[in-house]
Formats: structure tokens, sequence, C-alpha cells
């Protein structure tokens, strides 16, 4: 028996250290296999079995490393994803040859250079072009980033192409691992830790596109969850992300979860929506990337609406060089709105004058039975609610103050048939700036339609005791509700009924403000409007008078100033400035647009001029993008340390693997020694006999 017994005490040796030499040699092959995990196969001593007990191969890894791997991927992967969206965008506005604000300093300095020769046709054909191109610079920006949001979209939806067929694959993975595990199939089964393997890597390539988080079953399935708890893959089931755009706005993708079995692939259940934050990873990084590049297109939009909306109503307050009205030279187009009810549509428009009040927001409008709602809705998304705010008048409702710039009118139908008992309830959206600074565009003519010469001029009385001037501070606006409106058959300023045009010293020194008819040979005197006191010294008479009549801001749209010794009785008047073509106080009046503050701070009371509009709205982006990169670039640091971590524990070294093969093959080849020497023992008995 005892050269039986070194036979088998061989043979299982040789058996044991063939296993020891397997998973080395595998560990050697896969040295570069992506997602391969180290495996060691390790033997326990025993009396029985001639003193070879069983044999386990493991994976040799850190579980709680791995999670954390794999947060710290989600984390880079949304910066990085989050940096590349914002990217085109930040490099546009930010280049010196697209910058917007550069064009309009441009323009504003071929501005100042034809008003310094107000009737020369050659400097106000270039201050035109210099317009075109101010506008073409806001039409380029707009488009430009709107082709960037479709791009971030397209990412975000060949993400979730990739997600789902990742947590689909994960699923199938874990039903095959619980059913060998329950089986009993599972142990020493190289297929088996194959699928171990496969499964973490897909894990890996999932918290790529968004953050996710692991719990192992006492089966050896996982159960993977978004970082909110939503869950994403197990053994029945895996989660479907479906992307669709917004009803009411094309460039916004909404994500769904939904649910499909292992087994029953067309069994559907639930359809949730998902919230951007909850998302992360490199499709949370798109997602944010589109919110904030649409916001930056709402910011350009407000910033088109109060350069045009300034620039037109300064023209209007002067006259052109053919003696005419100054018009319009950009057009603010209206914009439509989005109805869930295709019977009724709804209209923004931007007032006349009104564009320092334009602030970055879309606009909701929700009827219902015997009630409406109005929101704003700006960057974050979040409603606010405005209804209180909201003036209705028919089927048109404006804000107090014109508080937001702009009036909503609702077609064929009015607020009060909407919110009228058995009314369907109905939805509106509009988004007023987001494409405005692509649709506006230049309608001056000819170079004589810019308006250099003001509206109207001011001259000091001839028999005045006093030596007191008086000057034109401002000519700002013209209109019905201003001084001075625009004749319909002549295209000529006139002034309105009660327009100021006349003042006269009291025996107190105050400022008596008069309107006298110019064509009333009857009433040397007119009709008294109202007295600015002494006490303002003649600046701003009409800022300062109290008025008879209450009028609205900005009221007469001009405003003058006495300068000197007035006495009693002296007289100053304001008149309508005809054949004064080689006047250009009204091009002085437009340059001086540049540094006064036109556009408002979205969210703020305060308001800044054009550049500084331009400014914030280039640091809005740029410190987006700044930040997303320098997040990138400590997430990818952390990410790095993270995975030398966890392969310094699970990945293969060959130093260590060639070690190993070169022990398993000396202690194979004793093995083998054993079965020769047993062989011959075995016959040197044989020969004995």
């Amino acid at each position: 028996m005892g050269s039986t017994d070194l036979i088998i005490t061989g043979k299982y040796g040789v058996l044991n250290q063939q296993k020891l030499l397997n998973a080395t040699s595998n560990n050697i092959n896969n040295v570069n296999t992506v997602g391969f995990i180290r495996k060691e196969t390790q033997t326990y001593t025993s009396c029985v079995d001639w003193g070879v007990g069983a044999t386990y191969t493991r994976r040799i890894y850190d579980q709680y490393v791995q999670r954390q791997m794999y947060s710290d991927c989600s984390d880079y992967n949304y910066y990085k994803s989050y940096a590349e969206g914002l990217d085109t965008t930040d490099r546009l506005l930010s280049d010196s040859t697209m910058s917007v604000a550069n064009a309009m300093s441009d323009f504003f300095d071929e501005l100042s250079t034809a008003a310094s020769l107000p009737t020369s046709t050659a400097n106000r054909q270039a201050a035109m072009a210099k317009l075109d191109i101010v506008v073409n610079r806001f039409q380029t920006a707009n488009e430009s980033m709107f082709d960037s949001l479709n791009d971030v979209n397209s990412r975000v939806h060949d993400s979730i192409t990739e997600i789902n067929s990742l947590t689909r694959s994960i699923a199938n993975i874990n039903y095959e691992i619980r059913s060998m595990a329950l089986s009993d199939n599972h142990v020493n089964n190289e297929i088996y830790l194959q699928m171990l393997d496969e499964r973490d890597r897909l894990t890996g390539e999932l918290s790529k596109l968004m953050s996710v988080k692991v719990v192992e079953q006492d089966d050896g399935t996982y159960e993977i969850y978004m970082s909110t708890g939503m869950l994403l893959a197990n053994g029945d089931s895996y989660g479907c992300l479906t992307d669709k755009l917004n009803d009411f706005d094309s460039t916004k993708r909404q994500i769904y979860l939904s649910y499909e079995n292992t087994e029953d692939a067309s069994r559907n259940i639930a359809n949730v929506q998902l919230t951007i934050d909850s998302i992360g990873g490199a499709l949370g990084g798109y997602l944010n990337a589109s919110k904030e590049i649409r916001n930056t297109m709402r910011e350009l939009g407000k910033l088109a609406v109060s350069f045009a909306d300034a620039i037109n109503e300064q023209n209007k307050a002067g006259f052109t060089l053919e003696d005419k009205a100054g018009g319009d030279l950009l057009k603010i187009e209206d914009v439509q709105g989005v109805s869930s009810n295709s019977s009724y549509g709804i209209t923004c428009s931007f007032i006349e004058g009104k564009g320092e009040n334009v602030e970055a927001y879309d606009f909701e409008l929700i009827f219902t039975a015997g009630t409406y709602k109005i929101y704003r809705r700006g960057k974050d998304d979040t409603r606010v609610d405005i209804t209180d705010e909201a003036v209705i008048s028919g089927n048109k409702i404006t804000f107090e103050d014109d508080k937001y710039g702009i009036s909503l009118e609702l077609g064929n139908t009015t607020v009060a048939a909407l919110t009228a008992t058995g009314a369907e309830r109905t939805v509106f959206y509009v988004k007023p700036t987001v494409l405005s600074a692509s649709t506006l565009s230049s309608i001056i003519s000819k170079p004589e339609d810019f308006a250099f010469a003001s509206a109207v001029r001011t001259r000091t009385g001839d028999d005045n005791y006093g030596n007191a001037v008086i000057s034109l501070t401002s000519c700002t606006a013209t209109g019905t509700n201003y001084g001075v409106s625009v004749d319909a058959t002549s295209h000529k300023p006139v002034f309105n009924t009660n327009a100021p045009n006349k003042i006269v010293i009291q025996a107190n020194g105050d400022y008596n403000v008069y309107y006298k008819d110019p064509s009333d040979t009857t009433n040397s005197i007119g009709v008294l409007l109202g007295t600015a006191p002494a006490s303002c010294k003649g600046v701003n008479v009409f800022a300062n008078t109290v008025w008879n009549t209450a009028h609205g801001s900005g009221f007469p749209g001009y405003e003058v100033t006495i300068a000197g010794t007035v006495k009693q009785n002296d007289e100053f008047y304001v008149e309508i400035n005809e054949k004064g073509q080689a006047d250009n106080s009204n091009a002085n009046a437009l340059t001086s647009l540049r540094s006064e503050k036109l556009t408002k701070t979205t969210g703020s009371s305060q308001t800044t001029t054009l550049n500084e509009g331009y400014a914030n709205l280039l640091a809005l982006i740029g410190s987006a993008s700044n930040s997303a990169k320098t997040n990138t670039e400590a997430a990818e640091a952390k990410y790095e340390q993270t995975v030398k971590m966890f392969e310094s524990n699970s990945g293969v070294n060959l130093d260590e693997e060639a070690t190993n093969l070169l022990m398993f093959q000396q202690s194979y080849q004793a093995c083998a020694k054993i079965i020769e020497a047993s062989q011959t023992v075995f016959n040197a008995l044989i020969a004995a006999f």
C-alpha cells in the first residue's frame, strides 16, 4: 500500500498545483483585458483526501474601493461633459472677433464720427454698415448657441441609448449569476467568475454616464440604484430611459424612467420623470450644459431687445436728413408662444420704450375653470407666481408698471372665456428672449434715415429782462403719451395738445409751464399746465414741474434747462425743430446711449450699460465653464487616485505572477517526483519477488 499511497498523494498534489498554475496563467493572459480582476486559488489542508483539502478560486478586489471608484467616475464624467457642453458657447462669446460688445462699441464710435458732420451721408453710411454688423453678431451668436444646444441634446440622446443597453446587459447577467448561484454551479466555475468581471465592467461603464450606487445581494446579484434611490437594474428588471422634447420648449429634453422585465421585455412598468440634478454622470453634465446654454440665449436676447429698443426710441425723437420724424432702425419681432389647445394661440410683444425692463424669463400661463395663474421661469426652471402683477384687459395681459417690458395677447379668446365655468384647462408657454437675438433685423433703408436732429429745439424770448437762456437737455421719446408725436400724413413731429412748449417766470421766481397752440393766434398766453418751483433754479424744469393733470413717467419726452438770471415775465419756448438738419443734438443723444443704463440684470432691480450687460453675460457662461473645467481637473485627479488604489489590489502584477508561476511550476514538478518515486518503489518491490 505504501507505493499506492505515494501515487495517490502525488496525483492530488499534481492536480492541485495544476489549478494554481491555471489561475496564475489566466492572470498573466488577461493582464491587458479590460475589466479583468485578478484571481487567486486557495487550497485548504486536510487529513482526508491525501493531505489536500478543498480549493477555491476567488477574485481579489476591495468592494469598498470599487464603490468609491464608481462614484468618482460619475463625478469626473459629469464635470467633463458639463465643460464640453459649454466650451463652444464660451469660446464663441468671448472671441473678440465675434464679440457683440466690440461691434456695439464700433457702431457708437462711427456714430460719433457721423455726428460731427450731421449732413454727411458718407459718415452716415459708415454708421449704417456698423449697425448691420451689430445685428449680424447678435444673429450669429444666437444661431451658434442654438447649434451647440442641438449638439448637446444629441449627446443626451446617445447617452440614453448607451445607458439602456448597459442596464439591460447588467440585468441579464444578474439573472444568469443568480441562476448559477442557486444551482451551486458557481464554485470554482470560470464562466461564473468571468460573468462577475463583466458585470463589474458594465457597472463601471454605467457610472460614466450617470451616478450609481451598488448593493450586492445574498444571491450574488447587484441592485443598482440612482443617487436618489431609483432602481436601475437587478436580476428581474432594468430601467429604460427615454428622452422627450418638452411640450412647450423644443430645445429642452425631459428624461423619463420606466422598467422592463428580464423575462418579458414587453412588460413596461411606470414612467417617472427625472430631475436633472438627480442623474449625474455624463448625462447629467450634458443636461445641465443645455440648461446653461438656454439661459445664455435668453440673456443675449434680452440684451438685443434692450439695444434695439433704445436705438429706436432715441431715433424717433429726432429729425432725419429728409426733414421727417425719425423711425425705427431695428425690428424686434413678436414672439409666438405655444398652447396646449391648438384652438388658441399666444403672442408676446415687446413694449416700445420699455426695453430696459425686459428680463431673461420664460412665462407660463395656466387657465382652469374659475381661475388662472401666471408664472415666470428662469435659469433653474423654478416657477415663480406673478399672477398678482398681471393687468388683464380682454385678451391682453400686461404687468404693473410694464415690469417685464412685454405684453401678451391670447389671440381669438379672452381671459374671461378661459376661466369661465366648464372651460377646458389650457396652458400657454412663451419664451420672449430665447431667439430674439437671431430674429433681430435692420430696417434702416438709407443713411438719411438716421435722425440726427432733435424733434424740438429751444428759443429764448426776445424781450426778456434777465440774461438767462434756455437749452435743450434731452429729447428721448415721442408718441401720443408724450409732448410730441408724428403726424401720420406728413411724417413730421408735431406738438400734442397740452405739450409743454412755453415757460413764463413769475414774480416769486417760479416757472409756469404752458401749452401754446402754434396755430392759435387768439390766445397769446396758452393753457397753464403746471409750475416748477424757483428752488429748482431752472435745472430740468419739466422734471420738477408739478402738473395740473397726471402724466405717465417720462412725460413730455424732452427736457430743458434755463441757466442765468431770470426776471419776472421772461419767456422761454420749445419749438418743433423744422429744417434743422444741420443739428446734431439727437445724434449726440444716440451716441450717449453707450454709457446709459439700458439693460436690466435679470432677477434684480439693477440696470447696467449695454457693454456691462454683455460682460455680465460673459461672466455667467465663463464662470460656469471655468468652474466646470476646474472641477473636472480635481475630479479626474481623485478618480485616478481611486483607480490606482483599486488596481493595486485587483490588477495583475506580472512580476508577482511570474514568481508564483515559478513556485507553482516547481511544486508541480515536485509532486510529479512523488509519483516517479512511487513507481521506483513499486518496481523494486516487483523485482524482489
